[in-house]
């Protein structure tokens, strides 16, 4: 491993384990919301905040990095990041929470222990229950129960896949292609091949932009992310195998000539986006990997990462995009933030040779 990939595996550890070791600051402003919230029964930002989506990223980043090194260290983040939440009660607030999930499942395959699955069984059981679409999809926030978005697909099908595989659960690997079929059929643009933000499930209507690059990355890690652990004799998995590669060939043709995959894929002077650009690449390598493409996509991957490193400086993965505000609200910000550093990281230790 380079010392610009080892400087990304280490500043993704201090990140994770800042996320669980942070303390509330005690300013006025501060306490106030969070009595309110206390009275209202919502979760508090320090409870819900260090562990949802993007600290799931660092997660799955000290996985990719304990299987590829076997360092001691990084298992013992994980193990404490998730115990960490186990003893604070393991409150599930919200959907996103589901995709540390994923690397849990890492832990179990690890050592089983009781405390895993009984916390595993429980992620299991929020989304089992959590309410429908009219579609079959999930709602992104239950306040807004007929709007469906593609960031979840990549945050819960990847997860129900691999649960099912481990428990051998069919339930479980059947929700994962149903979800994404749900998207696939109502939520893509029919002339580019790429998804809209999301969609309305009561009428025709499509939300948000076309092929939002992160957006983009979302779909397709949860589609490479769910094929990952199907039944490869399924005709779920062939389905699925030949839209991913659709997909693909979709995005890949919006990369630029310095390897980047702008915020919005279309939009060819706009800002590069290296948080797209990792999930983009991740998607592409992994698939690889796992001989669901052949190895002439490499070089798109290959350009992914030397563009990643090209925005990374001691470590640290800048020109990420800031965090999605809504449909229609994408800050013009580009920065480092912990999506970038997770999936920047992912993406390096993914193409390490094993």
């Amino acid at each position: 491993m380079d010392q610009e990939m080892n400087n990304m595996l280490s500043q993704t550890k201090k990140s994770l384990e800042h996320q669980y070791n942070s303390r509330l600051e005690f300013k006025p402003k501060n306490i106030a919301i969070e009595i309110l919230k206390i009275l209202y029964k919502q979760p508090l930002n320090r409870e819900y905040r260090y562990f949802f989506w993007p600290t799931a990223s660092l997660a799955l980043a000290l996985e990719v990095g304990h299987s590829k090194t076997h360092r001691d260290d990084l298992l013992d983040i994980l193990i404490k990041y998730y115990k960490h939440w186990a003893r604070k009660g393991s409150r599930l607030y919200f959907l996103d929470q589901i995709m540390n999930g994923y690397t849990l499942l890492y832990l179990f395959e690890i050592n089983g222990e009781r405390w895993i699955k009984e916390s595993l069984q429980k992620m299991f059981n929020y989304i089992e229950t959590y309410p429908r679409t009219s579609t079959g999809g999930l709602p992104y926030r239950t306040n807004n129960s007929k709007v469906t978005l593609v960031d979840y697909l990549g945050m819960i099908c990847p997860f129900l896949s691999r649960y099912g595989r481990t428990f051998n659960f069919e339930e479980a690997s059947n929700l994962s292609t149903a979800l994404l079929e749900d998207f696939l059929l109502n939520g893509m643009d029919d002339k580019t091949g790429l998804p809209y933000h999301g969609f309305r499930s009561d009428t025709p209507e499509k939300l948000g932009i076309i092929g939002w690059g992160r957006g983009v990355g979302w779909l397709l890690i949860g589609m490479v992310d769910t094929l990952a652990f199907l039944d490869r004799s399924s005709e779920e998995f062939r389905s699925l195998l030949n839209q991913f590669r659709l997909l693909l060939n979709s995005t890949i043709k919006y990369q630029d000539e310095n390897g980047y995959f702008k915020w919005v894929l279309n939009a060819n002077d706009g800002h590069k986006d290296t948080s797209a650009t990792a999930m983009i690449g991740y998607s592409i390598k992994r698939a690889i990997d796992l001989d669901l493409l052949n190895t002439e996509h490499a070089p798109y991957a290959e350009k992914s990462l030397q563009a990643l490193l090209r925005s990374t400086k001691n470590g640290l993965v800048f020109d990420s995009s800031a965090e999605c505000q809504g449909l229609g609200m994408y800050p013009q910000r580009y920065e480092w933030n912990l999506w970038g550093q997770g999936f920047g990281t992912t993406f390096a230790l993914t193409m390490l040779k094993s």
